[in-house]
């Protein structure tokens, strides 16, 4: 079968087409696991390839898709079903939407009529079986983790178990993207990729939902697959940095220790960062310094709050020491740190807000971000704070991650929220000591322009947010 696998634009979330960072994992994955079941697959990513909504139709129009398949988080659900629709007006294509939103709202997204199937959850699995009931004129109803219609209504199915065996699921097929079109902003060496090792969080923070798509218990693929990618990087690309985009990397500390061990062993010469972020409470002197040994030179950090009563509401299950203990050790063995605050948490008021953003000068990690709560559907804030009635904007556009807050505090307003977030980028970066010590770092091109990159956004968030 002819598949079209589509990441919408951004451009209506923040007001203008921006190249994405770097491929669509999750599109790659689904790519590579239909193309092992012999479907000819095409990925589209609307924005890499600055791609109209007129041109996009009449490339459906042309080549006529068997089944044209839209991910989707919830700030470009809109875009996804706007998709869906010109599909409909110019093809006979079967329209499937999966990914994060259509994870939290399957019947939601169902509804609409342009749609005629849903994936929720993880869906390299389900997209497989799918396809093949398609082709036999199967049975949809047996399908797990899907929506399908009957009757013009939709059926939700019983929830898929998530993917137990990782290492099964083939490397991502990154050839279906032009490469070249992705910006990559906070590498320091180029070509630089992204790869994901593992799936499921434990945790419990009420802001989060990657537990609906990828469920609680911690999986991880083993270090040789994961070492074996990276070799296949650095051999068909020419990769010399490697984001690791796990949610979770160091959960597994034997499994750290092996991959330290096999980039000695193998002599893979790249480097690493961990952009997405690791739990403070797993963070000690010998996880970092194998990660340092293995070639790593950044680490981000979830710091959310500087209120342990904040951060205890949230079910973060960290302490503030074990914060300022994991930032301490990684300046020690000289590693790069970053900073992830969130402003706008339930139960925060003006004088917990002043404490995270004192707290993330204390802390002096070499970038802080300081976002604004996004609270998502189905998360447990969400249920918090739409049961107080102070989530004010649920028009899905606006919950892009650098979008204004659509919700308010019963002591702190949407334009204090914004105030603050300015105030916390000016406190931290507008420190001469800062100042200074990042023209220091200046010590090469790539660092000049990370540093640009960087703060050119930081600037935006000060004056134009």
């Amino acid at each position: 079968m002819k598949i079209f696998l589509i990441n919408p634009s951004h451009g209506e979330v923040y007001g203008k087409l921006t190249p994405p960072d770097h491929p669509h994992l999750g599109l790659a994955y689904l790519g590579a696991v239909l193309e092992a079941e012999k479907h000819q697959v095409r990925i589209i990513d609307i924005d890499a390839e600055q791609m109209s909504l007129d041109g996009l139709a009449c490339i459906i129009k042309d080549e006529k898709p068997d089944i044209v398949g839209i991910t989707a988080t919830t700030p470009v659900i809109y875009s996804a079903l706007k998709i869906a629709e010109i599909v409909k007006v110019n093809s006979d294509s079967k329209t499937v939407i999966g990914g994060m939103h259509a994870t939290l709202m399957p019947l939601e997204c169902a509804e609409n009529k342009s749609i005629d199937f849903v994936v929720f959850g993880e869906g390299e699995d389900t997209i497989v079986e799918l396809l093949h009931c398609i082709q036999n004129k199967g049975d949809y109803s047996k399908v797990k983790g899907l929506v399908h219609k009957k009757d013009d209504k939709p059926v939700q199915n019983e929830p898929r178990e998530p993917i137990q065996d990782l290492d099964s699921i083939p490397f991502p097929a990154r050839y279906l993207f032009k490469n070249q079109k992705y910006t990559y902003p906070d590498a320091l060496r180029f070509p630089a990729f992204p790869i994901i090792t593992s799936r499921g969080c434990p945790g419990n923070c009420t802001f989060c939902t990657a537990k609906f798509m990828h469920g609680k218990r911690f999986r991880n693929r083993s270090a040789r697959n994961i070492l074996d990618e990276v070799e296949f990087l650095i051999k068909e690309y020419g990769a010399r940095e490697i984001h690791i985009w796990d949610d979770n990397f160091i959960t597994n500390r034997k499994r750290v220790f092996e991959f330290r061990d096999g980039i000695i062993k193998r002599k893979i010469k790249v480097l690493f960062s961990f952009p997405n972020g690791v739990r403070a409470d797993f963070i000690n002197r010998e996880i970092l310094q194998a990660l340092k040994d293995m070639g790593t030179y950044s680490i981000a950090i979830g710091v959310e709050s500087g209120n342990q009563r904040i951060l205890d509401s949230i079910q973060k299950g960290i302490k503030l020491e074990q914060i300022e203990n994991a930032f301490s050790l990684a300046k020690e063995l000289h590693l790069e740190t970053w900073g992830f605050f969130l402003l706008g948490l339930p139960e925060e008021d003006l004088k917990t807000i002043e404490e995270t953003i004192e707290f993330a000068i204390k802390l002096d990690p070499d970038i802080a971000k300081f976002h604004i709560l996004k609270p998502y559907p189905k998360s447990i804030v969400y249920e918090q704070l739409k049961q107080q009635g102070l989530i004010i904007d649920e028009n899905y556009i606006h919950y892009g991650i650098h979008t204004g807050p659509v919700h308010r505090l019963p002591s702190v307003s949407q334009e204090q929220l914004l105030n603050l977030q300015k105030r916390a980028y000016r406190r931290f970066y507008m420190r001469p000591e800062k100042i200074i010590r990042e023209i220091s770092r200046l010590k090469s091109f790539n660092r000049l322009k990370l540093n640009f990159s960087a703060g050119i956004s930081i600037l935006r968030k000060i004056f134009f947010s």
